[in-house]
């Protein structure tokens, strides 16, 4: 019989365990890389042309992976950072993983997840709302509400029974002493079954902090559709902002002269959108309407017209057109996912690669 030495043993347990491993999780590395160039027109310091990166897609890095814990159990995390392709840096103030940071369970009933992650109210804007995705010409160029992406956060999402889920966030404040300061709660109830989708989300901040108290909450209302006829796909959505920090601005500056806009506490938001594809070609047209209810009256329309030609289902150029119309001292300005644009028009074109 053979003598076996102790490096041999280790070895034949490391690949053991590496082999059970690799049997009971999996470790996917995923990312976008968009890049193109955007022309912006009509702010007060004049004209800007820019090589940007991420206009239709953020670009993006990340790893997800799960563990089937048995019995129908499983875990799973998710760490996504934004890149900007131009330059080779951070996004999201420079963070690593800036976009998500999760850890979760799931199972037959649903998942619930624990750190950084978009709410349901921006999910539904996305993936309901917007068939843009908030990339060029985004909805969040009017639409800017308090609740997008939340650290600190726990999300419960259901699995879908008879078309219909609903999900849950609760997001901690952190501050000592008061436990209703900073925080958020949100969700969305919806049913999706063949070419219909139907959503309404709800999310509610409370603006206080350590140092201020007392203030108004954020309160924003969607609701949101979308049908998909075959030759062309429909998208609605309806938004309800009010309080403080309700409807924040996509630029706060005074990009076209005159005094610094100012933030709605009282709006309501109009979304319309159609998607037509023609083969590898997709045509995408939206219009967004801001309703200023407070004194100022400061409304805006969005009017885009996107084209997309995909080489793959990985690999696809894109072009967009879009204006902003504002009314009364608004002063939105025509931006994309990478960055608020500098004028109220925004001519892009693009390359994104998915991997």
């Amino acid at each position: 019989m053979k003598k076996l030495t102790l490096t041999t043993t280790l070895a034949a347990c490391f690949c053991l365990m590496q082999a059970s491993a690799q049997a009971q999780s999996t470790v996917t590395i995923y990312g976008v890389m968009d890049i193109g160039m955007s022309y912006d027109q009509g702010g007060i310091n004049g004209n800007a042309l820019r090589v940007t990166s991420g206009m239709a897609t953020q670009s993006r890095w990340g790893f997800r992976g799960t563990e089937d814990l048995g019995n129908g159990l499983s875990a799973y995390f998710v760490l996504e950072g934004g890149i900007h392709a131009d330059t080779g840096g951070s996004t999201q103030n420079s963070t690593l993983f800036g976009r998500t940071s999760i850890v979760g369970l799931s199972n037959s009933l649903g998942t619930v997840s624990a750190g950084l992650q978009d709410t349901p109210y921006f999910t539904t804007l996305n993936t309901i709302v917007d068939p843009l995705r908030n990339g060029i010409a985004r909805s969040n160029n009017l639409m800017a509400a308090t609740g997008f992406r939340a650290g600190n956060s726990i999300l419960v999402r259901s699995n879908k029974v008879n078309g219909f889920n609903a999900d849950l966030m609760y997001v901690a404040g952190e501050v000592v002493g008061d436990v209703n300061a900073g925080r958020a709660i949100g969700g969305s109830f919806g049913y999706s079954e063949g070419p219909l989708n139907l959503r309404i989300a709800y999310h509610n901040k409370n603006n206080d902090s350590a140092s201020i108290q007392n203030t108004s909450k954020a309160r924003n209302v969607l609701f949101a559709a979308n049908y998909d006829f075959g030759i062309a796909k429909t998208y609605f959505g309806y938004a309800i902002d009010k309080g403080l920090n309700s409807a924040s601005l996509n630029n706060a500056a005074a990009s076209f002269g005159g005094i610094a806009p100012t933030a709605s506490t009282d709006s309501r938001d109009l979304h319309l959108g159609v998607s037509v594809p023609f083969g590898m070609q997709t045509v995408v047209a939206t219009y967004i309407r801001k309703d200023d209810k407070t004194s100022l009256a400061q409304d805006a329309q969005q009017y885009a017209l996107a084209y997309m030609f995909a080489f793959s289902k990985r690999t696809d150029v894109y072009t967009s057109y879009a204006i902003i119309r504002n009314k009364n001292g608004a002063a939105y300005t025509e931006g994309n996912s990478e960055e608020a644009g500098t004028g109220n028009k925004q001519f892009t074109v693009g390359l994104r690669h998915r991997f």
